[in-house]
């Protein structure tokens, strides 16, 4: 190739900018070396329009798609990152709880990643990875995100319609979320409360809302 033809490759890769703010403060927020150029590709991908999969961060990034896959989950766990879109096809990544973090001056120190209820919510997702047998998708990980944040499930509630998920063979968020519903309308609060209405409608499941 020669020096012209390099050029005009050079040029036609265009250029990717970057927020300095975030250049001398992504340590502040959580994020390690990796996070950032991982953030990086993906914005730099999904800036022309295409999707950032895995797969395709992967093979930039000279790593395997599982180091990748972990990464995102944890930027999910960590609150730096959401999943827009419904399909696996139309999946994005939205970095507005980065900016948000970043722009609120949220210093988060290494060792207290987990802390005030993280610990909680990780635990929720480990029970329900270990029942489910596989890692959760991004997409479930932002499920149970919604379950605390905006739904405001008790934790308690939360371990419970696992269990019975479980018991009834349902291994299934939409499942466990029918039952937090269920429990939320009916003002069912503790486990106390939720044995009783069990007993109430004894022989009555939530087939219709397994996946």
């Amino acid at each position: 190739m020669t020096l012209e033809q390099r050029l005009q490759q050079y040029i036609q890769a265009g250029n990717s900018s970057i927020s300095n703010e975030l250049l001398q403060h992504y340590q502040d927020i959580g994020l390690d070396n990796d996070d950032l150029v991982l953030y990086l590709q993906v914005q730099r991908i999904q800036d022309r329009g295409d999707q950032a999969t895995p797969a395709a961060v992967a093979q930039i990034m000279h790593t395997t798609e599982k180091v990748v896959i972990k990464r995102l989950q944890s930027l999910i766990k960590r609150e730096l990152m959401q999943v827009k879109g419904g399909a696996i096809q139309t999946e994005v990544y939205d970095f507005t709880p980065l900016f948000d973090k970043l722009l609120g001056g949220k210093i988060v120190k290494h060792n207290e990643l987990l802390s005030d209820g993280k610990s909680t919510r990780r635990q929720i997702m480990q029970t329900l990875e270990s029942e489910f047998g596989r890692p959760l998708s991004p997409m479930e990980m932002q499920t149970i995100g919604h379950w605390f944040d905006q739904d405001h499930f008790e934790p308690v509630m939360m371990m419970l319609a696992i269990q019975e998920a479980v018991a009834n063979n349902a291994r299934s968020l939409r499942y466990i979320e029918t039952i937090l519903i269920n429990w939320q309308r009916d003002n069912i609060t503790t486990p106390q409360a939720a044995e009783v209405a069990k007993q109430r409608r004894r022989g009555v499941t939530y087939t219709n809302f397994i996946d």
